[in-house]
């Protein structure tokens, strides 16, 4: 993160804290390593992706960037793609950062790119409830499964309901998410809407309608369960941007300084939790091809 903090510094601080350090100062040296580190993140984002992937999760995180045009802080959003292949490694597969907010076009432009990059058959993809993302997926994925966040759900019952009724909901979603069958847990999900159906019509109509989003994770086999069911991953890498946000003070310097706390960001996690594959998908990847396999026999068939 250091070479983060040299790039998000202003000349006049970048000199002092060199001189502080009795380091020499060259603008020349300094300008030199701002553009390798915003030459890899540009990288990053547009290497070639694998055409095979076991999950994607994908989320927006919303933050404030300074325009260096206009020199005002602007609202903006970094959409964040995070992809395990098919042998059980994690990686980053996209980011983008736009000022405004979260838009339908904007996952539009992400999916596209991401398969323009080499991605072509995705087993699940896991996000929130975005607007027009359930379209989008079964546009551009046809075959993928979508996997809605179960922790949001979860969290969006706490407030649409009264607290007693949240807690009892609550109670029986954990139930039906350690439910070993799909089938099973559909009836369940169902017969639970049912049951606070004539308090909260609305909103039980709605979850109602879907419930084969949130339970798809209970399609696979137990093991990785527990990594599929939530976006948990991706808003990993949210909170640790927002931690260098706020070491900014408040608000990021430019897209480019944005860019470069991502590269430096995932560039420390490759290196650490994410170097080798996760054991949980390792266990069962004979599992998964054999799913990989059946899921997309159709669409290899006719491609």
């Amino acid at each position: 993160m250091e070479l983060f903090r040299i790039w998000s510094y202003s000349p006049s601080r970048l000199k002092a804290l060199l001189r502080s350090l009795n380091l020499p100062y060259s603008p020349q040296q300094i300008d030199e390593l701002k553009d390798e580190l915003y030459r890899k993140a540009r990288e990053l984002r547009s290497r070639k992706l694998p055409e095979e992937v076991f999950a994607l999760f994908i989320d927006a995180y919303n933050c404030q960037i300074k325009d260096e045009e206009t020199k005002r802080v602007r609202k903006a959003v970094i959409y964040s793609c995070i992809g395990i292949d098919m042998e059980g490694k994690k990686n980053l597969f996209g980011y983008y950062v736009f000022y405004g907010s979260e838009s339908r076009g904007g996952w539009l432009q992400i999916l596209n790119d991401m398969i323009h990059q080499g991605m072509k058959k995705v087993m699940i993809l896991v996000s929130d409830d975005f607007p027009g993302l359930q379209q989008a997926v079964k546009s551009l994925l046809p075959g993928t499964d979508h996997q809605l966040c179960f922790v949001h759900l979860q969290r969006n019952v706490k407030r649409n309901m009264s607290k007693s009724d949240a807690k009892i909901f609550n109670q029986e979603l954990t139930r039906i998410r350690l439910e070993n069958d799909y089938d099973n847990a559909l009836i369940r999900f169902e017969e639970l809407c049912e049951h606070f159906h004539s308090k909260y019509p609305a909103y039980m109509k709605a979850l109602s309608g879907k419930k084969e989003l949130y339970l798809s994770f209970l399609k696979y086999p137990e093991p990785v369960r527990r990594h599929i069911y939530t976006t948990n991953i991706v808003e990993n890498l949210n909170s640790r941007l927002e931690m260098l946000r706020l070491n900014c003070g408040g608000y990021f310097q430019s897209i480019k300084t944005t860019e470069v706390a991502i590269f430096v960001t995932i560039d420390r996690i490759s290196k650490g939790k994410w170097k080798k594959p996760m054991p949980a998908v390792k266990e069962v990847t004979y599992e998964l091809r054999q799913m990989f396999n059946s899921k997309f026999l159709q669409q290899t068939q006719y491609s």
